[in-house]
């Protein structure tokens, strides 16, 4: 479909000489606020009587999708049919808001917008607990499109046609609930959803951290920190409504369990993180009288802290320098040791040479000494046919030498 822009450029070109002639009324324009696929776009409104109207339609891109002259009737009333939707939204015909702007011939001009939306089903949702009281605050979700009930338990969604899950999320002490439904536009629909109460009831009252400050975690909400840091949770557990202090409430993080300890009316849960970029779920649910609470699921997204990263090398780096300077002091100590060694080794091989020296002479001493045994052995040989004599005469001697020497003891006395 072609549009032609020309008349309304024309018009523009007759603002200013007309304005010259005197006040003229001004124009107003009308359309219904929103259309859905397959609809016509009507444009009406009222300004001076037969005077030329200028409309221009732009879609959501500001691209002009239609441009027209009309004359405004002898009662200045001025209406005209511009296009009609597609079934389907295109590149030119995208979902979304659409921008009226009308002048005349007489140079006023003004503008108006409109929705175009998706043809919807109208989803009534009444939520009521066992005994079919009427839930409210309880927030009603399918897709995108939510929704939160009122005090008559009412909820009312519009949804394009289609298959949907609804979820239903009523606050404590009932439990959360699901429903698949399938819609077809612009038809109405009402569903009951019958919430059930929640016998144990875990709900994550805050969660901080450095960078985190949220209150009244419900599960799907997510936590972004800064790694490096630490988380703490905070929870509490009811039992048919009465609020328990002997439970068991635990995390599963990143692979870890971690159990809370009861502080105060709350169960509280630290957990490190470490200073690395990851993504993972933090699962909080309590145990008590071997029943399990609602399970709460909270995405965790961790960002790098780099200062404290930078700290951390830092500190690494001035680790390894001591170590270094340490290393460097034990080598000096072990060179010097060596050296000492070294000369150690030098002075014992100075003695083992000298005992070699010893012991080759003593050596050649033994040589000698055995050379003299020998001839002294055949000497006592030569002799022994005389031993007898020789024996008297040994004896004789000493006797002569044992009266030498009393005489002279007996001397030595007399002298002194």
């Amino acid at each position: 479909m072609k549009y032609n822009l020309l008349p309304l450029i024309l018009l523009s070109f007759l603002v200013v000489p007309l304005l010259s002639m005197g006040s003229a009324p001004a124009i107003t324009v009308t359309t219904q606020p929103v259309y859905h696929p397959g609809q016509t776009v009507f444009i009406s409104g009222v300004t001076s009587p037969n005077t030329q109207v200028g409309v221009t339609i732009y879609n959501p891109q500001g691209k002009a999708v239609y441009s027209n002259v009309t004359t405004s009737g002898s009662n200045g009333d001025y209406s005209l049919k511009a296009f009609t939707f597609p079934t389907q939204q295109s590149s030119t015909f995208p979902f979304g808001t659409y921008t009226v702007q009308v002048g005349t011939s007489t140079g006023f001009t003004n503008s108006t917008t409109f929705q175009f939306l998706p043809l919807t089903a109208t989803v009534n949702v009444l939520v009521v607990n066992p005994q079919g009281v009427p839930v409210q605050g309880v927030t009603v979700t399918a897709d995108s499109v939510t929704a939160t009930t009122n005090a008559s338990g009412q909820a009312v969604l519009n949804l394009p046609t289609g298959t949907y899950t609804l979820k239903v999320v009523p606050p404590s002490p009932y439990s959360a609930t699901s429903e698949n439904i399938t819609v077809t536009a612009p038809n109405t629909y009402s569903f009951k959803i019958t919430v059930q109460v929640q016998e144990l009831a875990l709900q994550v009252v805050s969660a901080t951290s450095p960078n985190v400050n949220l209150k009244d975690l419900t599960s799907g909400t997510g936590i972004t920190m800064t790694g490096g840091t630490t988380l703490t949770l905070m929870s509490t557990v009811t039992f048919a409504g009465q609020p328990v202090s002997t439970a068991t409430v635990t995390a599963m993080y990143n692979g870890t369990m971690y159990n809370a300890t009861y502080m105060n009316g709350y169960y509280v849960i630290t957990i490190s993180v470490p200073n690395v970029q990851y993504e993972t779920d933090l699962v909080i649910q309590a145990t008590y009288s071997g029943m399990q609470s609602n399970t709460i699921t909270l995405p965790l997204t961790v960002n790098v802290n780099e200062q404290a990263l930078i700290a951390s090398l830092n500190s690494t780096i001035q680790t390894l320098e001591s170590q270094l300077s340490s290393l460097s002091n034990t080598v000096s100590s072990l060179s010097s040791s060596v050296s000492s060694l070294s000369g150690t080794v030098s002075s014992l091989s100075h003695t083992v040479s000298t005992l070699n020296g010893t012991v080759a002479s003593l050596q050649g001493s033994v040589s000698t000494l055995s050379s003299e045994y020998n001839t002294l052995n055949s000497r006592v040989n030569a002799l022994s046919g005389l031993s007898g004599t020789v024996d008297i005469a040994l004896a004789v001697s000493i006797i002569a030498i044992i009266i030498s020497i009393v005489v002279l003891i007996l001397v030595f006395r007399k002298i002194s």
